[in-house]
């Protein structure tokens, strides 16, 4: 059958998907927090990368873990949101704040997926993201448990709170790897993009 018709051979099917999909439009470049496991409290470790589900998923709540059911987040008094926001200490519970399960980042996945792409990987995210790997190197930083708790410990008090520069997912992946990234954001504008592209097809 022809390529850009259905086949029962997967690399002739995934040879038609990154043909018919253009370099624009391919998977961008996975972000830390993209690679999540859920846990028990009891699994959790000095210095992890936290979060928890909010509102059926709607949004992704992230802190450090500090050990004896301690988290350093950046949060309101008892929310997420509000006028007051910074960099506080919370119980494991009040992090929680209902939630029933917590996640860790597991940045051993993201080191491997960062310094050793797979060809899958590299083809999902077209040239753009080939370019990006080369421009900006395939190394990771990772912080020890104790030096990510130090650096979440010297953010107490912090303000300065931006849902989309500076968000609380920013503050823990920062905090581990000392660069500020959001997959929460990264996807938000991937949607937004789509959306408008998708709009501007259907005029033409």
């Amino acid at each position: 059958m022809s390529i850009f018709g259905k086949s029962n051979n997967p690399l002739e099917d995934l040879t038609r998907t990154i043909i018919q999909k253009p370099p624009f439009l391919k998977k961008k470049r996975k972000k830390a927090c993209d690679f999540i496991h859920t846990v028990s409290d009891s699994e959790l470790k000095k210095g992890d990368v936290i979060g928890v589900h909010r509102i059926g998923g709607i949004y992704d709540h992230y802190g450090i873990y500090t050990g004896r059911g301690k988290i350093i987040h950046f949060s309101n008094e008892g929310s997420d949101f509000g006028g007051d926001i910074r960099v506080r200490r919370a119980t494991l519970s009040q992090f929680k704040n209902g939630a029933s399960n917590v996640f860790v980042v597991d940045f051993e996945a993201y080191r491997d997926y960062i310094e050793n792409p797979s060809l899958f990987d590299l083809l999902e995210e077209g040239i753009v993201g080939i370019a990006l790997r080369k421009l900006f190197g395939n190394e990771l930083t990772l912080y020890s448990p104790e030096e990510t708790v130090e650096r979440a410990e010297s953010q107490l008090g912090r303000e300065g709170y931006n849902i989309v520069f500076n968000n609380c997912e920013h503050f823990a992946v920062w905090c581990k790897t000392g660069v500020k990234e959001s997959s929460q954001v990264q996807r938000f504008f991937e949607e937004i993009g789509g959306t408008i592209l998708k709009s501007q097809t259907h005029r033409v």
